[in-house]
Parts: structure tokens; C-alpha cells; sequence
């Protein structure tokens, strides 16, 4: 009787590239049929009423990738939820800039 020499599974690795990630796993960085999300928060200087809030605000939520933002007046700080493959925290900080605010080389 003879076996087969391929033993291998469907969707099994591949031995001659065993660092390729698998595409069925859900981690799969590749896929786009669900986010990967990151939360960040950034410290801002000059942001101290709700007049900041309605400026600032959708500045960051219109950017590519961005799924919440949080402001903190007391606190002056921007907390962004967002997806690191369409967006990225030097973008942010850009962002943040052009809508006339700063952020703070710190955050406390």
C-alpha cells in the first residue's frame, strides 16, 4: 500500500516559508475585514475650553483610520483610538499642529 509523501493539513505552513503568516488567522495583519485598533494619548498645550474641543475635534476624527477621540480639558490631553494601518501618531501630532494647537513634549 502506498501512503502519500504530502501529509500536509489544508491551510497548514508552509515548511519552505515558515515566517509567512497564515491567512486564515484573524491576526493576519494583511486582512482588512476588521480594524486593528490602537489607543494613544497624546498631551496638548493651549486647549482649555469647549471652543478648543470644536476645533481640535474633527480635525482629528476626519483623519483616515481614526475611530474615537476623547479630549480631556483638565488634564490637556487627546486620547485617539485608531487603526495603526491607515494612520499613524506622527500624523496625529500633525494634525494636531494645523488645527492650531501643540502638542506638549510630556505628558504628565
Amino acid at each position: 500500500m502506498l501512503e502519500t509523501l504530502d501529509k500536509r493539513q489544508p491551510n497548514s505552513m508552509d515548511p519552505a516559508r515558515p515566517t509567512d503568516p497564515d491567512p486564515a488567522d484573524p491576526f493576519f495583519p494583511e486582512r482588512a475585514d476588521h480594524a486593528i485598533l490602537e489607543t494613544i494619548e497624546i498631551a496638548t498645550e493651549g486647549e482649555d475650553c469647549d471652543e478648543c474641543v470644536r476645533k481640535l475635534r474633527p480635525v482629528l476624527k476626519n483623519m483616515t483610520g481614526v475611530q474615537e477621540v476623547k479630549v480631556d480639558l483638565p488634564a490637556e490631553r487627546v486620547i485617539v483610538t485608531f487603526d495603526p494601518r491607515k494612520t499613524h501618531p506622527p500624523d496625529l501630532h500633525d494634525a494636531i499642529l494645523k488645527s492650531g494647537y501643540k502638542p506638549a513634549p510630556l505628558a504628565d
